[in-house]
């Protein structure tokens, strides 16, 4: 079993199967870092509509709950990072800082079961991350 899981999470996550993979991957000790990566064209839109980073954040939490009460359900441990930037390339860094073993994500562009190709930022991070990937579909 992996000890640190990094999870890049998208708010707009309605894949199911990531989490029960991510829980066959934790075992006594493990922690998972749910990652959340809050572009500048989002941080600019919500800014344009009165809507500041804080709240932002508190309002993609919510979105999350599912995930929280999953990994709740499941005595899983985890914690929860936002940070600004590119996701692609804040996904990358994170993953090759050293502090993880795997990284977890969700292939967006598979939710849609009419496409067979990897997301931008999977393929990104499956080409980029020194550690392993798994990719969920």
């Amino acid at each position: 079993m992996y000890k640190n899981i990094l999870f890049g999470i998208n708010t707009e996550m309605k894949n199911e199967k990531v989490l029960e993979q991510i829980a066959k991957l934790v075992g006594e000790g493990s922690e998972v870092t749910l990652y959340n990566v809050v572009s500048e064209k989002d941080l600019k839109a919500s800014v344009r509509t009165g809507v500041h980073l804080d709240e932002l954040k508190e309002k993609r939490q919510e979105s999350m709950k599912h995930i929280f009460d999953y990994f709740n359900e499941q005595n899983i441990k985890y914690n929860l990072q936002f940070v600004q930037g590119n996701p692609k390339s804040e996904l990358v860094n994170k993953a090759n800082t050293g502090d993880f073993d795997i990284v977890v994500l969700s292939n967006r562009k598979a939710e849609d079961e009419d496409k067979l190709v990897l997301g931008s930022v999977s393929h990104k991070v499956a080409k980029r991350a020194a550690i392993p990937v798994l990719i969920v579909k």
